[in-house]
C-alpha cells in the first residue's frame, strides 16, 4: 500500500528518498504509535496515514533539511495520528433515557432534582448569550450531533480551536448552573 502512496510522488529523487526514509525508521514511528494505541493494526494504520500525509504534500517534508528535524516532524506527526484513531475509537456513546425508564423518583439525585429547576428556556436563552464562537460549537456537537472533525470543518476552523471552544462553552454551562443551583 505505501508503494500507492509513494507513487503520487512526482519528483522520483524525493520518492526514493521518502521510502528509504521510511524504511530506516519504520520500526520507531510504529513503537511510537503503538505505545498509544497498543493495536498492531491501528499503529500500522498511523504509520501509513502519516507517509500518506506526507506524499500529499511533500514540499513540508522536503523543505526540512536536517534529517533530526525531519524525524522529529514524522514522529510527532505519527503521535498525533494515533492520538486521533485513540480518540476515535474510544468515544463515549450517549444514548437518550425515556421518561418510562426512570420509575423511582427517589433515585434522582439531589443535584439533579435542582436542575429540574432551571427551566429548559433559561438554559436557551443563556446558550444564546454565549460568544458565537463558542455558541456554534456547542451546537453542532450537541444539539446537532456532529463530530467535532465535522464541526471544525464546517467552521473552517482546526480541531483543536473546536474543541477549545466547545470546552470553554460547556464551562461556561456549568458555572451557570452552578450558580443557579446555589440560588436556589
Amino acid at each position: 500500500m505505501l508503494d500507492f502512496t509513494f507513487s503520487v510522488i512526482e519528483d522520483e529523487n524525493q520518492r526514493n528518498e521518502l521510502a528509504e526514509f521510511y524504511i530506516n525508521h519504520k520500526n520507531k514511528l510504529y513503537s511510537i504509535a503503538f505505545s498509544r494505541l497498543h493495536n498492531k493494526e491501528d499503529a500500522e494504520d498511523a504509520v501509513q496515514e502519516a507517509f500518506s500525509r506526507i506524499s500529499d504534500k511533500p514540499d513540508r517534508f522536503f523543505n526540512i533539511q536536517l534529517e533530526k528535524r525531519r524525524i522529529a516532524y514524522v514522529n510527532v506527526m505519527v503521535r498525533n495520528i494515533a492520538i486521533d484513531i485513540f480518540n476515535s475509537k474510544n468515544k463515549y456513546v450517549m444514548t437518550d433515557i425515556d421518561e418510562e425508564e426512570i420509575t423511582d423518583s427517589s433515585d434522582i439525585s439531589l443535584d439533579d432534582r435542582l436542575l429540574e429547576d432551571i427551566s429548559r428556556d433559561e438554559l436557551v436563552e443563556f446558550v444564546d448569550k454565549l460568544p458565537p464562537l463558542q455558541r456554534n460549537v456547542l451546537i453542532l456537537t450537541c444539539f446537532v450531533k456532529i463530530s467535532i472533525d465535522e464541526t471544525a470543518s464546517k467552521l473552517n476552523i482546526s480541531k483543536k480551536a473546536a474543541n477549545w471552544r466547545l470546552y470553554l462553552a460547556r464551562k461556561s454551562i456549568k458555572e451557570f448552573v452552578s450558580k443557579r443551583i446555589n440560588n436556589l
